[in-house]
């Protein structure tokens, strides 16, 4: 659900700096500002780069959470080519400082964090923040900006990892080949070659997948009341490829022609998936009803808002964007919540206070497991096999390179199982608990003619014990 008491977006906004759009003809998509109006030359050109290389919007995310480690670097004085033993100190004293970390001594090499509650960031965010910062200085180590090893990196660790990987049975084999020595995901667990590295702590719950059924029907009914008022279809259709693909906002939004055509399948397209570095490489599926509104929208409102006025799907190019804002330019993410914060008011005006509930665009995805996970549960039936198979091909389907994913959802149903079955247990308990407390009034005599009274029916084939959890629809 979505996250409480965190302010990331004052976090960025606090860093001084300001992002311009490049010139015509420049080189630079994007030049970073200073307060006085002087370019930061290394984050904009590490952005130009990293845009050049993965053109989705990772480098966009990247640049907002670079912002404050760059406006902490210019306030302090500090050169963020130093040498690494000097980054890795300024950078404790920013994760300390600005970030609220509680940074402490690796148990072999590097540091451990761990976010507060004085924190800006969530656990996820502050993930996203190392990563940002590992690709600045790969990046402008490769373009030949920085002279010495990435100090995100601990060369300790590495030649740990790199001792182990030679007691390891076929260590350069995928995980589906079935003969390596053990998982990439154990090897990487148990040798990190990250300086800086999270602490591990509880692991990561989809936390919509353990919302009560009331709660997830609320979900369902919000977004239904959204996507029947819309005050543009191309809203529309993006809502329900969301809900019906379980796919990220950010591979609708971005879908291009090229992506949708290449599919050559009725309610299929090929999508930029997370880690594909831009390439269209992930296949989402969605209803015949969809695609009508697909074809509907690309050849009316689409049309109306494309520069050429172009209404047939042959006349567009493949590199196209497949939505587009009312100006004709490529739909994004920052205009889709634009969009999503006007309906999603009214949408839970529907609810009184106490049961409006909070979700972003990313809980219709962990909701869309869920439901599938359930179909995946009724359908195997208890065939241990038959589940496990299925699940490896919902894994597919959902793009996820790793069996770790599915095996959370997994666990968190079961979380959700047991907790409603201890709910249902203390309810059924207490509930004999006030029968036995209740005095029986001595029964009442009646005359043969009225004691003719229809005895209640039992609904048929009801269950003996209704334990169906899984029954989420």
């Amino acid at each position: 659900m979505r996250a409480k008491g965190r302010s990331q977006g004052r976090f960025i906004s606090l860093s001084g700096l300001r992002k311009m759009v490049g010139l015509p003809g420049s080189q630079f998509p994007v030049i970073i500002v200073d307060s006085v109006g002087l370019p930061v030359f290394f984050l904009s050109e590490w952005y130009r780069r990293k845009k050049a290389l993965v053109p989705g919007r990772t480098p966009d995310t990247y640049l907002d959470m670079l912002l404050p480690w760059a406006g902490y670097l210019l306030q302090q004085g500090h050169a963020w080519n130093d040498t690494p033993d000097r980054v890795r100190a300024h950078l404790v004293e920013f994760l300390r400082t600005n970030v609220g970390c509680q940074v402490s001594p690796g148990q072999e090499d590097g540091y451990l964090l761990e976010t507060t509650g004085t924190s800006p960031l969530s656990k996820s965010s502050l993930g996203v923040l190392l990563a940002a910062l590992t690709s600045l200085y790969d990046v402008m180590s490769s373009g030949g900006y920085y002279a010495y090893a990435n100090p995100m990196h601990s060369e300790h660790l590495a030649l740990l990892k790199r001792e182990h990987l030679q007691h390891v049975k076929n260590a350069g084999a995928p995980d589906h080949a079935g003969i390596r020595g053990e998982p990439h995901q154990a090897t990487s667990q148990a040798y990190p070659t990250a300086f800086f590295r999270q602490k591990r702590g509880q692991v990561w719950e989809p936390s919509v997948v353990l919302e009560p059924d009331e709660v997830q029907e609320r979900i369902r009914a919000t977004l239904d009341f959204m996507i029947a008022h819309t005050t543009f279809q191309r809203d529309q259709v993006v809502l329900l490829l969301l809900r019906q693909t379980g796919a990220r906002l950010s591979e609708i939004v971005q879908m291009t022609v090229g992506g949708y055509r290449r599919a050559q399948h009725t309610g299929q397209a090929f999508v930029r998936n997370k880690g594909s570095r831009g390439r269209e490489e992930k296949t989402i599926y969605f209803t015949p009803v969809i695609e009508q509104q697909l074809h509907k929208y690309i050849q009316g409102e689409r049309a109306a808002h494309d520069p050429q006025g172009r209404k047939k799907l042959d006349e567009l190019d493949d590199s196209d964007a497949l939505f587009l804002t009312e100006q004709g330019d490529p739909y994004n993410r920052a205009a889709f919540y634009y969009h999503w914060n006007k309906l999603f008011g009214p949408a839970q005006r529907q609810f009184k206070n106490q049961d409006r509930v909070e979700f972003s665009p990313h809980d219709i995805r962990h909701l869309h497991v869920s439901t599938n996970m359930t179909k995946i549960k009724r359908s195997a039936q208890g065939n241990g096999g038959l589940e496990a198979e299925l699940k490896d091909g919902f894994r597919l389907l959902m793009g996820w390179r790793s069996q770790e994913t599915i095996d959370i959802y997994t666990h968190t149903l079961n979380k959700r199982k047991a907790l409603l079955d201890i709910v249902l247990r203390d309810q059924e308990h207490e509930d004999e608990q006030r029968s036995v407390q209740v005095t029986p009034s001595p029964p009442h005599r009646t005359s043969p003619s009225s004691a003719s009274v229809e005895p209640q029916k039992q609904a048929p084939n009801a269950p003996e014990d209704d334990v169906s959890w899984y029954e989420e629809e």
